[in-house]
């Protein structure tokens, strides 16, 4: 049995979402920034960790980076005895609920949400 599939793409279709995307990524970056402020896992005494996140990327790329000299020590050392006086949940390790655990369903539906309403209905 022989199948034969003919497909035409339609450019300005492909345009509108290659734009999309490029829109949708730093949107679902800030929407991440503001879910992990909102979760209250960063360790905090006068938020200075907390403040030091940026957020950048480029070819479909994202990163998520805070940037203080020991914000690399308190992500990593889990076991540290954080003080949750003013971040409730505060932990080492507070992005992996995005990488490996129940956050990364959030983060592919809050970019997919991003990318289907920037895409000027091309995704329905």
């Amino acid at each position: 049995m022989k199948i034969k599939v003919d497909v035409k793409l339609n450019p300005q279709a492909v345009k509108k979402l290659e734009e999309a995307m490029v829109k949708a990524l730093p949107l679902t970056l800030e929407a991440m920034k503001t879910e992990v402020n909102n979760m209250q896992v960063v360790p905090k005494d006068i938020g200075t960790l907390e403040e030091s996140v940026v957020t950048g990327g480029e070819n479909g790329v994202g990163f998520m980076s805070y940037n203080t000299p020991y914000a690399r020590r308190l992500y990593y050392h889990p076991e540290y005895n954080f003080r949750q006086d003013k971040n409730p949940n505060a932990q080492g390790r507070w992005m992996d609920s995005f990488i490996h655990g129940d956050k990364k369903k959030w983060l592919e539906e809050t970019y997919g949400k991003f990318l289907k309403d920037n895409a000027g209905g091309v995704i329905k």
